[in-house]
């Protein structure tokens, strides 16, 4: 499910695309109040690929990412009427679930790239210190 690429000084992860931002949370009356909660499709993302990157991150050795750094993106999006900066909460959660990162706050998001087709992948590069 996800693939890796080792680079010089950094690792491309190919990871499915998460569920666009406007679809991550829902609201649920509770009592006399409402509260947004996250949809079961942006729980079930960050589930099915948090636990495979917490196996990558131990299998490859990959150190916590604990300060800030930039994450570079690439992706390919199913219309060409899809909005980039919506779709990465959800991934960040998911790097955060996975143990990437220690707090999806340290990442500083850089999309370098938009494709369009069918296929949607999302590409994350990130740093690799010592």
């Amino acid at each position: 499910m996800i693939e890796s690429q080792r680079l010089q000084d950094s690792v491309l992860l190919f990871l499915p695309l998460c569920p666009s931002t406007n679809a991550r949370m829902g609201v649920v009356r509770m009592g006399g109040f409402c509260r947004q909660i996250l949809t079961k499709e942006a729980r079930d993302y960050i589930s099915s690929v948090g636990t495979p990157l917490a196996w990558w991150k131990k299998a490859s050795r990959f150190p916590t990412l604990d300060n800030y750094f930039a994450l570079d993106l690439w992706y390919v999006l199913p219309r060409i009427n899809c909005d980039a900066s919506n779709y990465g909460k959800v991934l960040f959660d998911a790097l955060e679930e996975g143990g990437i990162v220690s707090n999806d706050k340290y990442i500083l998001p850089r999309v370098r790239g938009i494709w369009h087709d069918k296929q949607t992948v999302a590409v994350v590069k990130l740093p690799w210190r010592k």
